[in-house]
């Protein structure tokens, strides 16, 4: 996406979709989570450099839990969720009974259920304001330092761009 054509008031649209999309998604976690309340702050959204994006996250070497999708149709786009591995490993716990937030394979399975319903939900929202179709396509997930995922989302994806979009919550 060239930066010409991203001027500050269709990034204030972007910031104002990411909120109305994550808060569809908080909703959907908090449906999960047998309706525990989930706070959450408001989405930071920005133009960056690609090269920035695992200094974003917390440093290229930080350990993470990545759920990866394109979404395809009226406009393409490529999401990544990521969680710090202790966000990760207490969802697991939450979320698998008697597990003690493991990355086998029953914790990464639900981390990627999660990562599709909220990817899923995110992209509802969006497909409803904007009356254009998103299709998603199956997730996929990596447990890798912030770099390496990066890295290679990007390279599947086939992004040239030297800017993304972030979007940043918590």
């Amino acid at each position: 996406m060239g930066e010409e054509r991203l001027n500050e008031n269709k990034l204030d649209v972007l910031r104002e979709l990411a909120n109305i999309g994550v808060g569809n998604a908080v909703t959907s976690l908090s449906q999960m989570l047998n309706e525990e309340k989930i706070g959450m702050d408001v989405p930071v959204v920005d133009l960056v450099l690609l090269q920035d994006l695992p200094d974003l996250l917390g440093g290229a070497e930080l350990p993470v839990a990545g759920v990866y999708i394109e979404s395809h149709g009226d406009l393409s786009l490529t999401i990544l969720f990521v969680l710090p591995m202790e966000s990760a490993s207490r969802l697991i716990s939450t979320l698998v009974p008697g597990s003690m937030g493991d990355f086998d394979e029953m914790g990464l399975s639900a981390l990627i259920e999660v990562g599709n319903i909220l990817t899923g939900s995110y992209l509802n929202a969006l497909s409803f304001i904007t009356d254009l179709q998103l299709m998603p396509s199956p997730p996929e997930i990596a447990v890798d330092m912030s770099g390496a995922i990066i890295s290679t989302v990007m390279a599947e994806a086939n992004i040239i761009d030297d800017k993304v979009v972030f979007l940043k919550t918590s």
